[in-house]
């Protein structure tokens, strides 16, 4: 942010407070108004959270599917921590 906005030792009188909370309030604009017209480039970067999101939980979902098949035929397995570990038989 090139732009600094005033927080500490804000004026005391009158018209610098009002002077400083106005450029305040201009600074803040400009980056709302970069938002409303998707400058920044949010909703690329929602999708592309979106899209690492969805690869995830699939990944999520194919250790479970592998970690129950090895328990289903008595392999002594069992995710520990969000990490596949293979256990002591009886456990």
């Amino acid at each position: 942010m090139a732009d600094k906005l005033v927080s500490k030792n804000m004026p005391t009188d009158n018209r610098n407070l009002r002077n400083t909370l106005i450029s305040n309030f201009e600074i803040i604009q400009t980056y709302l108004d970069k938002l409303d017209t998707d400058e920044l480039g949010v909703d690329d970067l929602k999708n592309k959270f979106d899209d690492i999101s969805g690869k995830i939980n699939t990944y999520e979902a194919n250790v479970q599917a592998i970690v129950n098949i090895l328990t289903k035929y008595d392999v002594p397995i069992q995710i520990v921590n969000g990490k596949v570990v293979e256990t002591e038989e009886g456990e």
